[in-house]
């Protein structure tokens, strides 16, 4: 045996995700619920259901992130009423 490494495998912990998806802000790892789309020409901010499919041009959030959305001033948010419930 080398010295400096342990035998044996240490435990694993693993992270179940329903969708499989999580929030994509920085250090965040909860279950994304949410899609978020910007349209900068229109300064519009769009958030809807978790769309079907991951899109680089959209930002995935979990529910805490997406109720407490900002951005920046003069911007519209168009909220689906879905996440209004």
């Amino acid at each position: 045996m080398r010295r400096g490494i342990r035998s044996g495998t240490p435990p694993r912990r693993t992270l179940t995700v329903m969708n499989g998806r999580l929030c994509s802000k920085v250090g965040c790892a909860r279950e994304a619920v949410a899609t978020l789309t910007y349209d900068y020409g229109d300064q519009m901010a769009a958030l809807g259901p978790l769309g079907l499919a991951d899109h680089p041009h959209a930002h995935d959030l979990c529910a805490p992130h997406a109720e407490r959305l900002s951005v920046p001033a003069g911007w519209l948010v168009v909220r689906h009423e879905a996440l209004r419930a």
